[in-house]
């Protein structure tokens, strides 16, 4: 029996332990290049999408705005007593005119009853903000303004909203314009947006 063991090992013959590091070095040789461009694939994969992204939030961010500023001075004909009684004024329209706020009155949502409308940045990490809206309704029977809303995220990653009123003292035109960033993607991962809206309603 022991004699069978060792006539069957004695043909066999295994690697060398340069064999094994060549083999190794070869693998390494093939494989190390393929990895870097699946690697660098990915890295562009994922910048794509977070372009993407911060595109897709500075769309929404502009259109919402966009939408109410063009309705800015619009009331129901039916009301009594309307927020900004004509000859519409543009102080009345829009009542906060700063660089990086806008406020507007009118029935931007169609439903009858005029509402006093903000954008403003806010809740600011690393200069990265959230865009956010509120609203508070006109009362017709009182003429009086009902309380603020609580404040509305429209859109993230909103590095700047920039607001110019043309001409300054009265305007009749609204320029925005949103600049966003996908947080800890790189300088180059931004996107801004810009929009040129009349205030059809003065």
């Amino acid at each position: 029996m022991r004699e069978q063991i060792s006539t069957r090992w004695r043909g066999e013959q295994g690697f060398t332990v340069a064999e094994v590091l060549m083999a190794s070095v070869l693998v390494a040789i093939i494989f190390i290049p393929l990895y870097t461009l699946f690697m660098a694939g990915n890295r562009t994969f994922n910048t794509g999408v977070d372009r993407a992204e911060i595109q897709q939030n500075a769309r929404v961010a502009l259109q919402s705005m966009s939408q109410e500023i063009r309705m800015a001075g619009y009331e129901s004909p039916g009301l009594a007593n309307p927020a900004c009684p004509s000859p519409k004024a543009a102080a009345c329209v829009l009542p906060t005119q700063l660089a990086s706020k806008v406020g507007l009155r009118g029935d931007v949502d169609g439903d009858g009853m005029t509402e006093e409308v903000e954008y403003e940045l806010q809740n600011c990490v690393n200069q990265i903000c959230n865009l956010v809206r509120r609203e508070r309704d006109w009362a017709d029977a009182t003429s009086t303004w009902g309380a603020w809303s609580a404040y509305e995220t429209i859109a993230g990653n909103i590095e700047g909203l920039t607001v110019t009123y043309l001409p300054a003292l009265t305007p009749s035109r609204v320029r925005v314009q949103v600049n966003v960033r996908e947080p800890n993607s790189g300088p180059d991962v931004a996107y801004m947006v810009v929009s040129d809206m009349v205030l059809r309603n003065l």
